[in-house]
């Protein structure tokens, strides 16, 4: 229940705001542990709205798995919307973790989620909002640690002024490892001294000491999967029960950093994954449950764990979501069994239109594959179809953004051949952002000029397609995401400039203001648009060298050669390609036996 104290301290705030709900806590299925008697007290913040941040699988991994620790306390916090933050500052209130009520500053630790690049001004005005001093030089022994996980960790420095810790790869182990060290010597040695002792944990990068790390990799088990999770009391962005099916892809899609940094690939067994799927569905009465992946179908078992499933949900109104579908894999009886319960808008990423551009990304599809996959989901039932593409590739040419359109239309010539009715397609289309730890991470970006150029022509080719919608992702957005992911420490001045004007809640298009941007970078002598579409030199040491996910750098390298020449790597389900990551990390894939 919530408790009558902070009724009376915040009742009159939220009752004058949008979505009380997202600040009240007591959420079904949340933890309520004792906050006095805990040995470790951790507060997961997700820098982005409740809404997001409930959503995403990874803080509720860390939020169940800590929390099973006897002694441990993970608690969390959203960054609040701008109406909550203003009437805070007008009522002299501070912010508040949602289960204890308590203020971020009593906590041992706090724990950020980067999902995002343009989250990072409001880590900073979370700082500040909790009385905590923005730049970790600044903090004594009285200031919580404060970490940081997920991907954009891949590149800590742009944030290393403002991290104490940033947890590199899977943080199941790692988290609590950091958690049982901090404990072990709080308030036995100076800050500083601990801070020392956790960079020599496998995993941890300290910017105040600068030391070489290499990622953690949790295996993928039944006790390390939540099958339960605090339910939102309106509706999320995900709002259904998720299953993580497998982790890392050996497809190996040279743009895309979540296949690169997540390697080696790892399948849950078959019968964990229908076990979870239950006892999720009972734990949380969703109706709806998500079997996550970067490629669900990849699994070795995918057709067999829907038909238990569906076998088990068959007299009740629980379907499945499968996200990320690999056109190559799509069978017929897969698309049964995917719609067996309700059918919705199917998802595949083809990428690129051309098969040029397909073999210089590694993209491992033919158009054939693609068409036949789309065929067969309009066949048994559904007339909505997305299509994931990405424009200003390297080496793109014209000819390749004609292709998406021209793939697009052989799937109208089949419909028509055979009879069907034409789906409705929506095609979402990204701009190439170039990512570390990725063969493309030498690569330009495209500019602004460049890109808006490429959506005009696109736009001008689609008018003959009446039944194709095409969403453009913002090039001034993913400029932004260019510039900061594979930016060094300078970019930490401007990140606090930014926050210092009022950049806050920036993923958020109403609250992006790239005029303010340009403001800053001039007062900082930076162009903004220079670095995002620098190219890098083959042998030049890249700002986050110093973080190894177990890629060899010269395989990247020989991988982005390659690319240039059209040329695609096998997948490594298929065989090995030696990337490096299994000898580096000493480690193997795990595929779930057929």
């Amino acid at each position: 229940m919530i408790d009558d104290k902070f009724l009376n301290e915040y009742g009159e705030i939220l009752c004058q705001i949008e979505r009380p709900a997202r600040y009240i806590g007591d959420e079904f299925a949340s933890y309520d542990k004792d906050f006095d008697s805990a040995q470790a007290k951790f507060l997961f913040v997700f820098p982005d709205k409740y809404e997001i941040g409930i959503s995403n699988f990874g803080h509720k991994i860390i939020y169940d798995l800590t929390n099973k620790k006897e002694n441990f306390l993970c608690d969390r916090l959203y960054a609040p919307d701008k109406d909550f933050l203003s009437l805070l500052k007008e009522n002299n209130k501070s912010i508040y973790a949602l289960e204890s009520k308590r203020k971020p500053k009593e906590f041992d630790c706090l724990g950020f989620g980067l999902q995002y690049e343009l989250c990072y001004t409001t880590v900073l005005k979370i700082l500040e909002l909790s009385e905590i001093p923005i730049y970790s030089c600044d903090r004594d022994e009285s200031c919580p640690l404060i970490l940081a996980g997920g991907p954009c960790t891949s590149n800590p420095q742009p944030m290393s002024e403002f991290i104490d810790v940033f947890i590199i790869g899977d943080g199941e182990d790692v988290n609590i490892e950091v958690l049982e060290k901090f404990c072990e010597l709080k308030n036995k040695i100076p800050r500083r001294e601990i801070l020392f002792e956790l960079s020599k944990i496998q995993g941890v990068y300290v910017p105040l000491i600068d030391n070489y790390t290499t990622k953690r990799i949790a295996q993928l088990n039944y006790n390390n999967h939540p099958v339960k999770s605090p339910i939102p009391h309106f509706a999320s962005v995900q709002d259904r029960a998720v299953v993580e099916l497998r982790r890392g892809c050996g497809r190996l899609c040279r743009f895309c950093q979540a296949s690169h940094i997540n390697l080696p690939i790892r399948e849950r067994k078959k019968d964990d994954v229908v076990k979870l799927a239950q006892e999720y569905i009972k734990n949380s009465g969703y109706s709806e449950y998500s079997l996550l992946s970067l490629s669900s179908n990849d699994h070795s078992n995918i057709e067999l764990i829907l038909n238990e499933l569906n076998c088990h949900f068959e007299k009740t109104d629980v379907s499945v979501s499968l996200p990320s579908q690999r056109a190559d894999k799509f069978s017929l009886e897969l698309a049964k069994l995917a719609s067996a319960q309700k059918k919705s808008t199917v998802t595949i990423a083809p990428e690129a239109g051309t098969q040029r551009m397909r073999d210089i990304i590694n993209k491992n599809l033919s158009a054939e594959q693609i068409i036949n996959a789309t065929i067969s989901c309009i066949k048994n039932g559904w007339n909505r179809i997305k299509y994931y593409f990405v424009i200003g590739l390297p080496f793109e040419t014209y000819q390749d953004l004609k292709g998406i359109v021209d793939l697009i239309e052989q799937v109208n010539s089949t419909c028509r051949s055979q009879g069907l009715k034409y789906p409705q397609i929506t095609c979402s289309i990204s701009v190439f952002v170039p990512k570390p730890h990725t063969p493309f991470q030498w690569a330009r970006q495209n500019t602004i000029e460049e890109i808006n150029d490429k959506i005009k022509y696109l736009k001008e080719l689609k008018e003959k397609l009446k039944n194709v919608k095409f969403n453009f992702h913002n090039p001034k957005m993913s400029q932004l995401e260019s510039f900061y992911t594979r930016g060094d420490k300078k970019i930490a001045q401007f990140i606090y400039e930014l926050y210092k004007q009022g950049a806050y809640l920036e993923s958020w298009d109403e609250n992006l203001d790239f005029e303010l941007y340009q403001k800053v970078a001039t007062k900082l002598n930076l162009d903004i648009e220079q670095l995002a579409t620098k190219e890098f030199l083959e042998k030049e040491t890249l700002p986050w060298d110093k973080i190894s996910y177990g890629v060899n750098k010269d395989w990247l390298l020989g991988e982005y050669k390659k690319a240039k020449d059209a040329i695609s790597t096998i997948p490594c389900e298929v065989k090995c390609n030696n990337c490096g990551v299994c000898a580096n990390l000493k480690t193997k894939k795990v595929l779930d036996k057929k």
